[in-house]
């Protein structure tokens, strides 16, 4: 990844092989971010993370109680809560469960939460958006 942005509270680098972008804060977490975020941010929008399915096992089988727990009440039944942000943060987060196996404990979800970007990468990332093409795998780019 090559950097494209340095600012006060964050900086963002770019791949150079695809429609991916890292955004590091200084003073807190990263995000990874692709086209569809990018573009969200172009218009407007609250870039959302993506929502790919995750698996997940977990350290202690929750019974069949798994498939109604909202992500809330997941992180509470497995004891962590205090090690994610408050409840009104975590009610932000789309979350759904795909599949629960319990043999294995192995949790497979989907969560989307809106990222929590400073503003300063949000109007960089604006303007890059206006002028950004997206990466190609034709032929006849090569």
């Amino acid at each position: 990844m090559r950097p494209v942005f340095a600012g006060d509270e964050c900086d963002i680098f770019q791949s150079r092989m695809s429609d991916r972008w890292m955004l590091v804060k200084k003073t807190g977490p990263w995000f990874g971010f692709g086209l569809p975020q990018l573009r969200a941010i172009g218009s407007g929008a609250l870039p959302v993370s993506s929502s790919d399915v995750t698996r997940y096992r977990l350290p202690v089988d929750l019974g069949d109680e798994v498939g109604a727990y909202g992500l809330s009440e997941l992180l509470e039944a497995l004891g962590v809560a205090h090690r994610y942000a408050d409840a009104a943060e975590l009610a932000r987060v789309e979350y759904r469960l795909v599949d629960y196996y319990a043999p294995k404990r192995l949790l497979d979800y989907v969560a989307a939460a809106p990222l929590p970007l400073p503003e300063e990468a949000v109007a960089f990332l604006a303007a890059h958006a206006k002028t950004y093409n997206p990466v190609t795998f034709d032929e006849e780019d090569a």
